[in-house]
Parts: structure tokens; C-alpha cells; sequence
């Protein structure tokens, strides 16, 4: 059986096979292609092939590659439910990572968003209540998709888990947390990662930025970027300590975190969602309710991306000062 390929009497395909022997080639034809050919030499009678033996030849031919077209297929489909399973995984355990319930309090609201896109991806938020006036919001972008970042999500949390249960200030706890990720991740992955402190008794804001993008603190002064901190998580070990930063909150101050599946949203012509669109939203809308402004976000995406395939995680997390 020979791959598909036009052979005419004049080509020196024909010419050599001719000359290797062979008397007929029989086309392996499906939905009007030609997929295979078989090639036949001579009959031990030394007779001619018949009308009837080519007619009977050509049906085995075509059987033959309905045969192969179907294991092909069969194959094709066992694979696509292999990786369908590994995406339903990945999107369980994603989801089983995030938190359930967002804290309340009197001074504060939170609301978060995850949308998840076809093929899953890292995106990643926290919010934990420290202490009775102390409350830590987190937000990463995991590279890669599937299964793998999911797994290294999971490392992240639990990384996260231990560290929230020592004594140490956000600079420390970022360089030890970089330690451990870079230890415990392949050549080639990473993390962007950014957390921070709500101190409700001081009404101050303490937070570093691990090479995510820099949240948005919006208040009637315009916006600030939060990018204080250093290299991207789990590259390499610490070698410059993080530097932390910590900013002063007032009532109706909102700060914004959200990952890059929001400002590179693109539709179908190609335009990015973009930084500036964003920053124009909620400086016009930062002292509405926190889901409000979410709600705001989400629509302003939806309506930019109309028509287009989501092509990756949307995650938003809003920290709003009442």
C-alpha cells in the first residue's frame, strides 16, 4: 500500500514501478480521495487481469481504507476524550483551589470573578482572614495550560498555606515562597503573583508584586499601579530580596486585581482589550458596589470580544474600601 499520489504513465514513479514488476495500481478512493493505492505484479497463471478481477480489487481496495480511515478515526476520537478528561480534571481541581466564601466586614467588601476559558488555564485568587483586622488578598497567572498548571496552582496553594501560618512579614514570606516554588517547578514554568494585606485598624494596604500585572488602587487622585516588589515567582531562587510597599486607603479607595486574560481579550479584529480601556472603566466607576464593578468589567470584555472564542482565564478580584 502506497501513500496517496498521482502517477501517470510518463512519471518515472510509474517508469519504477513498472520496472520493479508491478502490473496494476488500484486506488484506495474514500469520499471521492485517493488515500492509498495498492500495487499488484504479475498472476502466478501469468494471465491477464480480468474486467471482473480489477472491479473486485478496486471494492477490496476501498474496504481495505474504510477500514484504515475508521481506526484512524477511532483513534483520533479516543485521543480527544483522553485530553477532554484531562481538562475536566484540571478545571476540578482549579476549581476546588478557589476560595468558597469572600470575608465581609463592615469597612470592606470583596467580590472576585473566575471565568475559566475553553482550555484550561492557570489563573489563581485568594483572600484570607489573618486576624480579626487583617485580611490577605492573592491573585497569579500559572503559565501553561491543562493539567500542568493546574498541578502547579495546587503546589502554589499549598506553598501558600504554610507560609499564611508563619510569623513572617510580606518581603520574607515572598522570598521564602519563591524559594519554594522555584524548587518544586520545571524549567520553563513560572508564575506571575501578586498578594497584599488589608490592615482594617490602620486603614493601610501592604502588598508585593511578583511580575504579575500591577493591580489598580483608584480613588479621586486618579490611579495608582501597585508594582512595587520583583522578578516573576519559581524562576530562579531569591537572589535581590522583594521589596514591599504600603499605601494608605481612604473610604470609597478600590483596589483592583486581575490577570492578563481581561486586557489582551481580543476580538476578531485582532484588538486587544487593552490597559488603558480597563483604567478608563473603573475611574468612572470605582464607587460603585465592588460586584457592580465586576458586573461593569465583565460586560465592557463581553462586549469587546463579541463573536470571538475566549482564549484565556478571566480573573478579577476587587478590595473595596466602604
Amino acid at each position: 500500500i502506497l501513500s496517496p499520489k498521482i502517477i501517470s504513465k510518463e512519471s518515472n514513479d510509474f517508469i519504477e514501478l513498472y520496472e520493479l514488476g508491478v502490473k496494476v495500481i488500484v486506488p484506495m478512493v474514500i469520499k471521492g480521495k485517493t488515500k492509498g493505492s495498492i500495487l499488484l505484479g504479475k498472476r502466478i497463471t501469468n494471465s491477464s487481469y480480468s474486467q471482473s478481477d480489477l472491479e473486485y480489487l478496486s471494492s477490496v481496495a476501498n474496504l481495505a481504507i474504510i477500514s484504515i480511515e475508521n481506526s484512524r478515526l477511532f483513534k483520533q476520537a479516543v485521543e480527544k476524550q483522553i485530553i477532554e478528561k484531562d481538562l475536566e480534571i484540571a478545571r476540578s481541581i482549579q476549581k476546588n483551589l478557589l476560595p468558597r466564601k469572600l470575608p465581609t466586614s463592615e469597612k470592606y467588601e470583596i467580590s472576585a470573578i473566575n471565568r475559566t476559558a475553553k482550555m484550561v488555564g492557570g489563573d489563581f485568587y485568594d483572600v484570607v482572614q489573618l486576624t480579626k483586622t487583617k485580611t490577605l488578598i492573592a491573585i497569579a497567572d500559572v503559565s501553561g495550560k491543562g493539567i500542568q498548571a493546574s498541578l502547579l496552582m495546587a503546589n502554589l496553594q499549598a506553598f501558600l498555606k504554610s507560609i499564611y501560618k508563619q510569623n513572617y512579614n510580606l518581603e520574607e514570606a515572598s522570598n521564602f515562597l519563591n524559594d519554594l516554588v522555584s524548587e518544586n517547578t520545571t524549567n520553563g514554568s513560572f508564575i506571575t503573583f501578586f498578594w497584599g494585606v488589608y490592615d482594617s485598624e490602620s486603614n493601610e494596604f501592604s502588598y508585593v508584586n511578583m511580575g504579575h500585572n500591577p493591580p489598580l488602587l483608584v480613588n479621586e487622585k486618579g490611579i495608582t499601579k501597585l508594582k512595587k516588589g520583583g522578578m516573576i515567582l519559581g524562576v530562579m531562587k531569591t537572589i535581590i530580596p522583594y521589596e514591599g510597599e504600603t499605601v494608605k486607603l481612604q473610604k470609597d479607595d478600590l483596589i483592583l486585581l486581575f490577570t492578563d486574560g481581561i486586557t489582551e481579550a481580543m476580538n476578531n479584529d485582532n484588538d486587544e482589550y487593552s490597559d488603558e480601556r480597563l483604567e478608563k472603566l473603573v475611574t468612572k466607576n470605582y464607587k460603585s458596589d465592588s460586584k457592580i464593578i465586576l458586573e461593569n468589567i465583565l460586560d465592557d470584555v463581553t462586549k469587546h470580544t463579541a463573536g470571538s472564542v475566549q482564549s484565556d482565564d478571566i480573573t478579577c478580584l476587587v478590595l473595596k474600601i466602604k
